[in-house]
C-alpha cells in the first residue's frame, strides 16, 4: 500500500512543468449552434469551472459579435484571473513538491483548491493533479489512518471507549470523496451511506448506553459481593433483568456496527474481484478497518474493538464477580456441610441451584456476540470466546449439575433422617416398654427396607454423578481445564458416597438395634425359662416348707416338676430353632454388617445364647431324667413302706413284737424316704395315721408281757440284792429297765428305786478289788504278790528273831502296798496286808490302837463313806470278834443303803394308806386319775417294798393302761428329730437340744424312746 514518493519525485516534477506550459492552449474554436445566449452559456461554463469550453465559446462570440466585445472581454478577464490564481496555486504546489514534499496535507489542500478552480483541466494537467493527489492522498490518509488507530488505541487503553469510537469514526472522511467520485453506482453508494448512517446512529446511542451500562455493571458487581444464603435473589435477578436488557442493546449495537464493517469488507472484496488494480488505498478498506480494526493487530481496535474491549471488561467483570460469588456461596455451603453433613441444607442447595442457573444466564450474555463471531464467519474473537468462555460456562454448568447431585443428596438425606428418627423412636419405645419386641423388630425391619430402597436410589444418583464426571473428564481431555469443576463434581459424588456410607451406618445401627432387641428378647426368654426351670428345679431339689406350728423343712416334688420340665424342654427346642434362624440371618447379612465389630459381638452374644439354650436344654433333660427317676424311686419307696407295714401287722398278729416293731420302723423309714424324695401331704397323713395307730397297738399288746417280765426281774434282783450280790442285782435291774422301755418311755420307778440301791452298794464296794479287766491289773497283781512275799519273809525272819531283817522286808512290803494304793486306795488286799504288818511288828500297840482305828473309820462314814466303810470291813476281817463291831457295820450298811432298814410301822401304815387310795381310783375306773394312782403305788412300795397288794395293783394298772412308749414319730416330728441328730453331729449341741425340747413339748412326742434318748445324749455333752 505504501508508495516510495522520493523515488519518483524527479519525473513528476518534469511532468508538471510540461503541463503548465501547455495549459492555456485554446485548442479548437467552439462552434456550437445553440440558440441560447452564448454569454449566458459562458457564465454557466465558468460557474462549472469549465474554463476551456468557456474561452472557446467567448472567442467565437467575439468573432460573430464584435459589438459585444466588452461583455465577452470581461468574462475572459475573469477566466484569466481564475487561471492566474490556478497557476499561482499550481506554482505553489510545484514549490511544495520541491521544498516540502512530505507535507501531504498542504499538497492535498492546494489540489482541492485547483480542483475547485478548474473542473476540467487539460489531459496533462489532469494527469499531473491526479497522480499528485493520489500520491499525497495515500500518504496523508495512511498517516491519518495510523494516527487515528494510535489515538483509538490510547483511548481504549484509558477506558474511553466512547472517545475511541468517535475517534475511529473520524477516519470515515479518508478517501470518502474519492469513493463518491469513483462512480460505483447508486446501489453501492447507497449501501455505504446507509452503513455510515447506521454507525453514526448507533454511536449516538452508544454514547448514552455505555456510561449507563458501566454504572449498572458496577452496581451489579457490588450486589454480588453481598450475596449469601440469606439473600433474596429476586431483587438481584430483577436488577440483572434491567442490566441484561442494556447488555443486549449493547450487543445489538455492536453486532449492527460489526455487520456494517463486514459489509464494507465484503463489498470491497467484490469490487476488488472486478478490478485487479483496486488496492487498499481507498475508502472501503480504510472504513472497515476503522470499524473492525486490523486483522494483523493482536489487541482489538476500531469501533468494534473499542466496544468489545468495554464488553469484555464489563462482562468479564460481571462473570468474575458472579463466579466468585457463586463459588463463595458454594464454599459456604461446603463449610456448613463439613460442620455437619447430616443437617438438612436443601433450601441452601435450592438457592445454590437458582444462583448457578442465574450465573449460566449471565454467562449466556456472550451468546449474541459469540453467534455473530462464530456462525456465519468464524473470527479470532469468536474463537477466543469459545475457547475462554467454554471452561467458565462448563464450570458453572458443572456447578449447576452438582446442585442436582446435592439436591438428590438432600432428598435422600431427608428420608434418611425421617427413617433415623423412626428407628430411634421404635428403639426408645421398646426400651421404655411401650412397644413389644415383635412390634419393634417388625418396625425396624420396615425402616431397614426403606433405607435399602433409599440406598438403591442413591446408587442410581451416584452412577449419574459418575457419568457427569466422565463427561467433564472428556472435556478435560480436549484441553479444556475443568479440574476445579471435576473436583466440585467429585465433591458432590463424594457427598453421595458419604451419604451412602451414612445409610450403611444407619443400616448397621438398625441391624445392631434389631439384633440387640432380638438378643434382649432371647435373654428375656432365657430368663423366663430360667424362672420356670428354677421353679421346676426347686420342686425337684426341694423347697423350704414351713408347716403351721412347725419348723421349715426341705420338700421335694419331682412329680410336680415333670410337667414344667417337659413343657420347658419343648419351649427350649423352639428357642434354639429361633436362635439358629437369627444366626442364619446374621450370616446372610451384607459383608459390611458382618464385619462390623459391634455386630460381631452381638453375633457372638447370640451364639453364646444359643449355647446357653442348648446347655440349658441339656440340663433340663437331665433334670427330666432325674425327676422321672425320683418319681419312680418315691413310688417304689412308698410301695416298700406299704409292704413293711403289712409285715408289721402280720408280726403283731403272730405276737412277734420285735419283728412287728422292726417292720413298723422300716415302714416309717421307707415312707419317710419316699417323702424325702417326693413330698406328699396325702402320704404323710396316711403314714402318720397308719404307723402311729399300729405302734400304739403293738405297745398295748406287748405291754402285758412287759409288765410280767419286769415284775419277775424285779423279784430276782431283790433276791440278789438281799444276798449281797449287788452286781447281779444291777444287771437284772438293767434288764428290767430295758424291758420296761420296750413299751414305755419313762424309767419304771420301782426298778429305778432298786437300781439306785444296788448301784449305791456297788459304789461303796468299788475299788476293794482290782478286776481282771482293769488296764493295770497285771502290774497291780505283781506288786501285791511282791508285797505278800515280802510280808511272808518278814514274818519268817521275825519268827527267827531277826527283827532288823524282818523290818526291812516289811518296809519292802509297805513300799509295794503304797504303789498299789496310789491307784487303788481302797483295795482290800493292800489294806489288810498293811494292818497285818502293823499287827506283827507291835501286837500290843496294834490292840491298844484298834479302838482308835474303829472310831476314825466311823467318823469317815459321813464325809467319806466309801473309805470309812472299807476301813470298817478291813478291821472286821482282822478282828471279827471285837465287841460291837458287827453291829457298827450293820448300822453303817443301813446308813449307806447297803441294807434295808427294819420295817417301820409308820411307813407300813402310810404305804397301806397309799395303796387304799390307789385302789379306790382303780375300782372307780377313773382312767384320767390312773397316773395319780400309779404314783401312789410307787410311793407305797418305797415305804414298804414288800407290800404285795401295792405290787398287784401296780401291775394291774400298768397292764390296763398299756405301754406309753412311742415306737415311731409323726412325719413332722421325725423330720425334726433327724434335724436335731444332724445338728448334734455338726457340733451344734445347743441347737440340737432346743429342737429336742421343742419336740418334747408336744404330748405326742413325750413317750418317744429315741427322742428321750437323744435328749440324754445331748445333755451328756453339755
Amino acid at each position: 500500500m505504501k508508495w516510495c514518493f522520493q523515488a519518483r519525485k524527479f519525473s513528476l516534477l518534469i511532468f508538471a512543468i510540461l503541463l503548465l506550459m501547455g495549459c492555456f492552449g485554446l485548442g479548437q474554436v467552439y462552434a456550437g449552434g445553440n440558440q441560447e445566449d452564448p454569454l449566458a452559456a459562458a457564465d454557466t461554463l465558468i460557474a462549472e469551472r469549465k474554463y476551456n469550453e468557456a474561452i472557446l465559446l467567448l472567442t467565437q462570440f467575439i468573432k460573430t459579435n464584435p459589438d459585444r466585445f466588452d461583455d465577452a472581454q470581461r468574462r475572459l478577464q475573469r477566466i484569466v484571473k481564475l487561471r492566474e490564481e490556478y497557476n499561482a496555486i499550481a506554482g505553489e504546489l510545484l514549490n511544495v513538491l520541491v521544498t516540502d514534499p512530505t507535507n501531504d496535507e498542504r499538497k492535498l489542500a492546494m489540489i482541492r483548491q485547483l480542483e475547485s478552480l478548474e473542473a476540467a483541466p487539460n489531459r496533462a494537467a489532469r494527469e499531473f493533479i491526479l497522480k499528485t493527489k493520489e500520491t499525497a492522498l495515500f500518504t496523508y490518509n495512511r498517516a491519518q489512518f495510523e494516527k487515528i488507530m494510535a489515538d483509538g488505541r490510547a483511548l481504549i487503553d484509558k477506558g474511553d471507549y466512547i472517545g475511541a469510537s468517535r475517534r475511529y469514526s473520524e477516519g470515515f472522511s479518508l478517501y470518502r470523496e474519492e469513493f463518491y467520485q469513483a462512480g460505483y453506482g447508486d446501489i453501492i453508494v447507497n449501501n455505504v451511506n446507509q452503513g455510515l448512517k447506521n454507525i453514526q446512529d448507533n454511536l449516538t446511542i452508544y454514547a448514552t448506553l455505555q456510561p449507563e451500562l458501566q454504572k449498572r455493571i458496577d452496581a451489579f458487581i457490588n450486589l454480588t459481593k453481598t450475596v449469601s444464603f440469606t439473600t433474596e435473589l429476586g431483587p438481584i435477578i430483577a436488577t440483572y433483568d434491567e442490566l441484561e436488557n442494556l447488555l443486549l442493546q449493547y450487543a445489538v449495537l455492536r453486532n449492527s456496527i460489526t455487520s456494517v464493517g463486514r459489509g464494507f469488507e465484503n463489498q470491497f472484496a467484490l469490487l476488488q474481484s472486478g478490478d485487479a488494480n483496486l488496492g487498499d488505498s481507498s475508502f472501503l478498506p480504510f472504513a472497515f478497518r476503522f470499524i473492525l480494526g486490523r486483522k494483523t493487530e493482536i489487541q482489538p481496535e476500531g469501533i468494534v474493538g473499542a466496544m468489545d474491549t468495554f464488553w469484555v471488561k464489563g462482562v468479564n467483570g460481571l462473570e468474575t464477580a458472579m463466579v466468585q460469588s457463586l463459588n463463595g456461596l458454594y464454599q459456604d455451603f461446603i463449610n456448613q456441610y463439613k460442620e455437619n453433613p447430616l443437617v438438612m441444607q436443601d433450601l441452601r442447595v435450592e438457592k445454590l441451584r437458582q444462583y448457578a442457573d442465574f450465573s449460566l444466564r449471565l454467562l449466556s450474555i456472550w451468546s449474541p456476540i459469540a453467534a455473530k463471531e462464530l456462525v456465519n464467519q468464524v473470527t479470532n474473537y469468536g474463537k477466543s470466546i469459545a475457547v475462554n468462555k467454554t471452561p467458565v460456562y462448563l464450570s458453572v454448568q458443572a456447578g449447576l449439575e452438582n446442585t442436582s447431585t446435592l439436591a438428590q443428596y438432600y432428598r435422600v438425606l431427608k428420608d434418611v433422617l425421617v427413617l433415623t428418627e423412626q428407628q430411634q423412636s421404635l428403639f426408645a419405645a421398646w426400651q421404655s416398654g411401650n412397644a413389644t419386641q415383635e412390634n419393634a423388630v417388625a418396625g425396624l425391619l420396615g425402616v431397614r427396607e426403606k433405607l435399602i430402597a433409599l440406598r438403591n436410589t442413591l446408587k442410581n444418583n451416584e452412577n449419574e454423578a459418575a457419568r457427569r464426571i466422565e463427561v467433564y473428564r472428556g472435556y478435560q481431555e480436549k484441553n479444556i481445564d475443568l479440574s476445579a469443576s471435576i473436583a466440585q463434581l467429585q465433591q458432590g459424588a463424594d457427598n453421595l458416597a458419604f451419604l451412602e456410607q451414612h445409610i450403611n451406618e444407619q443400616e448397621l445401627v438398625l441391624a445392631s438395634r434389631r439384633y440387640s432387641i432380638e438378643n434382649a428378647g432371647l435373654k428375656t426368654v432365657l430368663n423366663a425359662r430360667n424362672e420356670v426351670f428354677n421353679r421346676a428345679q426347686s420342686l425337684l431339689q426341694g423347697v423350704q416348707v414351713t408347716p403351721q406350728g412347725g419348723a421349715a423343712y426341705l420338700a421335694k416334688y419331682p412329680k410336680e416338676s415333670l410337667p414344667l420340665l417337659n413343657e420347658l424342654n419343648g419351649l427350649l427346642t423352639t428357642d434354639i430353632q429361633k436362635t439358629n434362624t437369627l444366626l442364619a440371618i446374621y450370616n446372610a447379612e451384607p459383608t459390611f454388617i458382618k464385619n462390623d465389630t459391634a455386630l460381631k459381638m452381638l453375633q457372638q452374644e447370640t451364639t453364646e445364647l444359643l449355647q446357653q439354650f442348648s446347655s440349658f436344654q441339656t440340663q433340663v433333660r437331665a433334670n427330666i431324667s432325674t425327676a422321672q427317676q425320683q418319681s419312680a424311686l418315691a413310688d417304689s419307696l412308698r410301695l416298700e413302706g406299704d409292704r413293711r407295714y403289712q409285715e408289721a401287722q402280720t408280726a403283731l398278729r403272730n405276737l412277734n413284737f420285735d419283728l412287728a416293731r422292726q417292720r413298723l420302723q422300716q415302714s416309717g423309714e421307707r415312707y419317710d424316704a419316699s417323702l424325702a424324695v417326693q413330698d406328699s401331704q396325702d402320704l404323710r397323713a396316711l403314714r402318720d395315721q397308719r404307723l402311729l395307730s399300729l405302734a400304739a397297738e403293738i405297745s398295748k399288746t406287748e405291754n402285758e408281757t412287759v409288765v410280767r417280765d419286769v415284775r419277775r426281774l424285779i423279784t430276782d434282783a431283790k433276791k440278789a440284792y438281799f444276798a449281797g450280790d449287788f452286781t447281779r442285782a444291777e444287771d437284772i435291774l438293767l434288764q428290767a429297765q430295758n424291758r420296761w422301755k420296750t413299751t414305755n418311755v419313762d424309767d419304771e420307778p420301782e426298778v429305778a428305786y432298786w437300781l439306785t440301791l444296788a448301784r449305791s452298794a456297788l459304789s461303796i464296794k468299788t475299788g476293794r478289788t482290782i478286776p481282771v479287766t482293769a488296764p493295770l491289773y497285771p502290774e497291780m497283781s505283781q506288786l501285791l504278790s511282791a508285797a505278800q512275799k515280802a510280808f511272808e519273809a518278814g514274818k519268817a525272819l521275825l519268827a527267827a528273831k531277826k527283827r532288823t531283817e524282818a523290818l526291812a522286808q516289811f518296809d519292802i512290803a509297805r513300799n509295794k502296798i503304797q504303789q498299789v494304793r496310789i491307784l487303788f486306795p481302797l483295795n482290800q488286799e493292800a489294806g489288810l496286808l498293811e494292818l497285818r504288818i502293823d499287827q506283827l511288828i507291835d501286837p500290843a500297840a496294834f490292840t491298844a490302837n484298834f479302838k482308835e482305828r474303829l472310831a476314825n473309820a466311823q467318823a469317815k462314814l459321813a464325809a467319806q463313806p466309801q473309805e470309812g466303810y472299807a476301813e470298817l470291813q478291813d478291821l472286821y476281817t482282822i478282828n471279827p470278834g471285837y465287841p460291837g463291831l458287827k453291829s457298827i457295820i450293820e448300822k453303817a450298811e443301813i446308813q449307806l443303803g447297803l441294807r434295808l432298814p427294819p420295817p417301820d410301822p409308820k411307813a407300813i401304815a402310810r404305804s397301806n394308806e397309799l395303796v387304799a387310795a390307789a385302789k379306790r381310783i382303780i375300782d372307780a375306773n377313773t382312767r384320767s386319775q390312773f397316773p395319780v394312782a400309779l404314783a401312789q403305788l410307787n410311793e407305797a412300795l418305797k415305804l414298804n417294798p414288800n407290800n404285795e397288794q401295792a405290787i398287784s395293783l401296780k401291775d394291774r394298772i400298768q397292764t390296763d393302761v398299756g405301754g406309753q412308749a412311742t415306737v415311731v414319730l409323726s412325719s413332722a416330728a421325725e423330720r425334726e428329730y433327724q434335724r436335731a441328730v444332724q445338728e448334734l453331729q455338726n457340733g451344734n449341741t445347743i441347737v440340737a437340744l432346743a429342737i429336742v425340747e421343742q419336740l418334747l413339748q408336744d404330748p405326742k412326742n413325750k413317750n418317744s424312746t429315741k427322742l428321750v434318748e437323744l435328749q440324754k445324749r445331748i445333755q451328756s455333752r453339755l
